[in-house]
């Protein structure tokens, strides 16, 4: 009943229950009924709340198992609370409750989702010392952390760690290794690594991942034909295209003006029951945009509530982008405007394109204006806006009163900034 209960996301049912069966003697629950509540309290990030079950259970003398630790240090690790997951984790050492692979597996693949890579082979180590085996989950975990930060060489010295203790390679290492190599810039070497998967015969078979990360890096390093047949190879092979696939490669004929190609591509797409998402379709508007087809642009756009799809600040920020450059922008205030209306909060890209678009056509009065909403919403300038706020204060084409007003903003700034640091201080 408690399984169930849990499986069907009810925790506020689980936890009646809990507490109807501690009042009827002589059925007791034990850390098997604690464990699965905390469990399913973690997966919902009701973090909290399984912590102070699991306070309840010690206190309540039902001793917590290897299950309940590395449930709440999983619980712990997907927060990012960090110190208290090694906390935890020694609590449960002192307790002599030895951890399992699972735990381990739990603190090193979290330690490298989050960029720790030192501290997840730390943990690796202090395992290995233990003598708890790494398994074919712990290396994936490692190497893909490696292969995250392009320090190759460590994810290819682990390899050889792996195959020497007599763990043998599968897809997800493969992938790893050629997602990092495609984010070093080395296509080369990915592609070298899918031609050794089709060597090793039926044992290692790239899937849609292998084939997508290597089109994407391929479409990204202006080699749109080799992309392509990439691409027709994976169906050659049975390998069917996923959004990923299809968006990187609607990506590269953008990147090479082959806008039609792309648009035909896009149609192939849901032919083959694909549905485009809507970073689809701000791919195919940036791209209408950037050839000057804003008509067409508008239109991609206005099909997107048919289709039960919301745009989001990319959608709009393309457009935004275009409109400057060509000197629009009172049609880039529009969509600026049609943002706000329909419930999209513009970004700090978004504020330092129109800012930048109104500077580059020399009207620093709404430059301005759009400056301070940007800095009310505590946006930051970016180095190519600041610049050439820099720029129009000592040009010699800029007139005296913009000027002023230029300067009577960042002396008004300045103050402020130094107005709210002393108050700061005062506070503290």
């Amino acid at each position: 009943m408690f399984r169930g209960l849990c499986q069907s996301g009810d925790n506020a049912g689980a936890l009646r229950l809990l507490q109807n069966m501690e009042c009827r003697a002589p059925f007791k629950p034990n850390v098997v009924i604690y464990s699965t509540i905390i469990d399913s309290l973690c997966k919902d990030r009701l973090l909290p709340q399984a912590l102070s079950l699991f306070k309840v259970m010690i206190a309540k003398n039902i001793l917590p198992d290897v299950v309940t630790y590395s449930t709440l240090i999983r619980g712990l690790c997907s927060l990012g609370h960090w110190d208290d997951a090694k906390t935890l984790l020694t609590e449960m050492l002192d307790s002599n409750i030895a951890p399992d692979n699972e735990t381990y597996n739990t603190l090193v693949d979290m330690y490298c989702k989050d960029g720790k890579v030192n501290e997840a082979r730390a943990i690796f180590e202090f395992m290995t010392e233990r003598g708890v085996h790494p398994d074919i989950v712990t290396y994936n975990a490692l190497l893909d952390g490696y292969c995250l930060r392009g320090e190759m060489k460590e994810a290819e010295k682990l390899l050889d760690i792996m195959v020497k203790n007599g763990v043998i390679p599968n897809v997800v290492t493969f992938n790893s290794l050629i997602n990092g190599h495609c984010k070093s810039k080395k296509v080369d070497k990915a592609l070298e690594m899918l031609q050794d998967m089709h060597l090793k015969g039926t044992h290692i078979t790239p899937n849609v991942f292998t084939y997508s990360t290597i089109i994407s890096a391929l479409c990204k390093g202006e080699r749109l034909q080799l992309a392509i047949q990439l691409f027709r190879e994976m169906q050659d092979r049975g390998v069917a295209p996923n959004v990923f696939t299809y968006n990187a490669l609607l990506d590269g004929f953008l990147r090479n003006d082959q806008i039609d190609t792309a648009i035909s591509l896009r149609k192939e797409m849901e032919n083959n029951g694909v549905a485009p998402t809507i970073v689809t379709y701000n791919t195919i508007i940036n791209g209408l945009c950037e050839a000057g087809r804003l008509v067409e642009a508008r239109q991609v756009f206005s099909t997107l509530v048919a289709k039960r799809l919301r745009p989001n600040a990319a959608t709009y920020n393309t457009q935004i982008k275009v409109l400057c450059r060509q000197g629009l922008l009172g049609d880039a205030t529009k969509i600026l405007e049609e943002m706000a209306d329909n419930g999209i909060s513009p970004n700090e890209r978004t504020y330092n394109t129109i800012i930048k678009g109104f500077l580059n056509s020399n009207d620093i009065a709404l430059a301005l204006e759009h400056l301070r909403i940007m800095r009310n919403q505590k946006f930051a300038v970016d180095a190519n806006t600041a610049s050439l706020f820099l720029h129009l204060l000592t040009a010699h084409d800029v007139s005296d009163k913009d000027k002023a007003l230029l300067q009577k903003y960042f002396l008004e700034y300045d103050g402020e900034e130094k107005r709210m640091k002393q108050a700061h201080c005062d506070g503290n």
